[in-house]
């Protein structure tokens, strides 16, 4: 009986090794595609506030007084 948990652990370990190591591999070679936002799109320039409020009002975000609040006060 000990030596079958043994030779569980003798194949099993590497195997969780390997896979958890080609994770680590693909995640650290990859170029990151995170900017630090919320959406993970990739970030090619600075966007405006009222960019960033019409996102927010497009997805659902925020309602359409407070979008009309809100780029009312953009404005001034």
């Amino acid at each position: 009986m000990m030596f079958g948990g043994g030779m569980l652990l003798g194949w099993l370990l590497p195997v969780i090794l390997l896979v958890l190591g080609g994770m680590w591999l693909f995640n650290n070679a990859t170029p990151s595609r995170r900017s630090g936002s919320d959406d993970f799109s990739p970030r090619t320039r600075d966007k405006s506030a009222a960019e960033i409020l019409d996102e927010r009002y497009a997805r659902g975000e925020i309602t359409q007084s407070e979008y009309k609040e809100m780029a009312e006060a953009l404005r001034r």
